[in-house]
Order: C-alpha cells, then sequence, then structure tokens
C-alpha cells in the first residue's frame, strides 16, 4: 500500500474510532448534523497532536525495519495537515457518510 494511502487510512480509522467513542460515553446513535463541526473540532484538532502519535506509531509496528523514518513521516504529515480545512471538511462528509450508512443498516435489519 502507498505510504499516503496508508496513513490516510490510519488517519480514518483513528477518527472513526474516536468518533464511535464519542457516541458511546454521550449515549447517541449518531451525530445531529449541526453539531458535526464542534465534534469534528474535538475529534480531529483537539487531539491532532495525539494522532500525530498514534500515526508514527502504527506506522513503525506495521512497516518494521522498512519504516520510512522520522523525516519522511513529519513531511508527510506537513503535506496531510497543511490544510486543516479541508481535512474538516472531509472528516464532516466521512462522517455524514458513514452516519448514512449506518442507518441504512439498520433499515435492513
Amino acid at each position: 500500500m502507498e505510504k499516503n494511502n496508508l496513513v490516510k487510512e490510519l488517519i480514518l480509522f483513528y477518527v472513526t474510532e474516536n468518533y464511535k467513542k464519542y457516541l458511546q460515553d454521550n449515549n447517541i446513535d449518531s451525530i445531529n448534523e449541526d453539531k458535526i463541526p464542534s465534534v469534528i473540532e474535538e475529534l480531529y484538532s483537539d487531539r491532532k497532536q495525539h494522532l500525530k502519535i498514534f500515526l508514527k506509531d502504527s506506522l513503525k509496528k506495521m512497516q518494521g525495519e522498512n519504516y520510512m523514518g522520522d523525516l519522511v513521516f513529519q513531511n508527510l504529515c506537513l503535506e496531510i495537515f497543511q490544510d486543516d480545512e479541508l481535512c474538516k471538511e472531509r472528516l464532516k462528509l466521512e462522517i455524514k457518510l458513514f452516519q448514512e450508512k449506518e442507518k441504512e443498516k439498520e433499515k435492513e435489519k
């Protein structure tokens, strides 16, 4: 898997897991659309440093001896996190899609 795609998949996994924890902690099934931006702020912006640590640790475990190195990792992070507003918009769309898929699953049951 290409390094950029791997990092993006790890970010999506991280946010999804934190999203699920948010739902559980707040005892809700989904987030109202008007509340999504504030939740993203909490899950992304406020935890950005933790996300970077998670990414680095995960990549080191997954890649082992083939780990890209800290300099390449830092450059990747700079590239990915360069535009926070774009990242937040992407996450907003991902959360909406995730919630729609979950609703569809419930309807099929």
